[in-house]
């Protein structure tokens, strides 16, 4: 099983316990000892499950919403997927053209992405 199959499985459930950090976070496969392209690749995957939860969590909410709601919403989302990249291409350039730019992209676009899933959440409490 890969590692972004592990957390998409135990996402929910860390987050429906409220803990602070996924379930896998004490198993920290990123270990620091591997390769540059190894990380990067790790790094990815834990992107890809912070989204992939991000995604589930904003259509929880959408579901919630009456129309206006929802397009207010849309429109706080879209700026903050721009707030986002340009946040994260920045904290790229410093390190461009070195082999760890794209983890560092990366590891923001997960910072980020961590934030804005538990920002959702918020909206989804009484």
């Amino acid at each position: 099983m890969t590692y972004s199959r592990f957390l998409a499985l135990l996402a929910p459930l860390a987050l429906a316990l409220g803990l602070a950090q996924p379930a896998t976070a004490q198993l920290d496969p990123c270990d620091s000892n591997q390769p540059q392209s190894a990380l990067t690749r790790c790094n990815a995957e834990r992107l890809e499950g912070w989204d992939r939860l991000l995604n589930e969590v904003y259509q929880r909410v959408i579901g919630t919403l009456d129309a206006t709601q929802e397009e207010n919403l849309r429109q706080a989302q879209r700026a903050w997927i721009t707030y986002r990249d340009l946040t994260c291409g920045m904290e790229r350039a410093r390190y461009e053209g070195g082999s760890i730019a794209p983890m560092i992209e990366l590891t923001c676009l997960t910072r980020l992405t961590e934030r804005r899933t538990r920002d959702l959440e918020e909206y989804m409490r009484p």
